[in-house]
This record gives structure tokens, C-alpha cells and sequence, in this order.
């Protein structure tokens, strides 16, 4: 296993998204993150949902996850955010020197 990641999570508008993002760069725990409108279909409660929300992709080191998790858990609105992390297993040299350049160190 590689030592960076992308952590995923969504949020439900650009508004909501934005004060995230900021944070996460800012507090050097990311070193890109990234935004993509999408649709989410999923059971809540025993409703079928379909709902417009932002995907958010947080390019970082995986030695920072904890703190990822926790910063997101303090900002996030919802009641059960998803928050997971994929494996990068592979990357260009220079793409992932740039990450470790942008990062705080844990």
C-alpha cells in the first residue's frame, strides 16, 4: 500500500462545500480537493432518497486520515457523513512530492 490517498465525502451544495474545502487546505491537512455535482440514490431511515450533492475528492497523505475524519466530523452537517479513503497506489513522482510539499506533517 501506498502512503497517499483520496478521501471522499459529499456534502449537500456548493454552499456547504466550500467552508470545507477552505478549511481543509488551509490547515494543510490536503493538498487539492476537488468538487463534482452528482446524484445520490440511497435508503435513509426506510426512505428511498434521490438527492443533488457535491462529491468531494481530498487529495492527502493517509498518516493524516485521523485528523481528516475529525475535521470533517466537526464541519460536516450530516447526521452519518460518509468519510472513506482510497488506496493511491500509484502516482507520478512529481504529482505526489507536490503532495507531501502541501501537507502538514502528523
Amino acid at each position: 500500500m501506498g502512503k497517499y490517498g483520496i478521501v471522499m465525502t459529499t456534502l449537500q451544495n456548493e454552499e456547504q462545500a466550500q467552508p470545507v474545502i477552505e478549511e481543509l487546505i488551509k490547515s494543510k491537512l490536503a493538498a487539492c480537493v476537488q468538487q463534482i455535482g452528482i446524484k445520490s440514490h440511497y435508503t435513509w431511515k426506510g426512505e428511498l432518497c434521490r438527492e443533488d450533492e457535491i462529491l468531494v475528492l481530498i487529495k492527502t497523505k493517509k498518516e493524516l486520515y485521523p485528523l481528516i475524519e475529525k475535521k470533517l466530523l466537526e464541519l460536516h452537517p450530516y447526521e452519518v457523513p460518509e468519510i472513506i479513503m482510497l488506496d493511491i497506489e500509484q502516482g507520478s513522482a512529481t504529482y505526489l512530492a507536490w503532495i507531501d510539499g502541501e501537507t502538514q506533517s502528523e
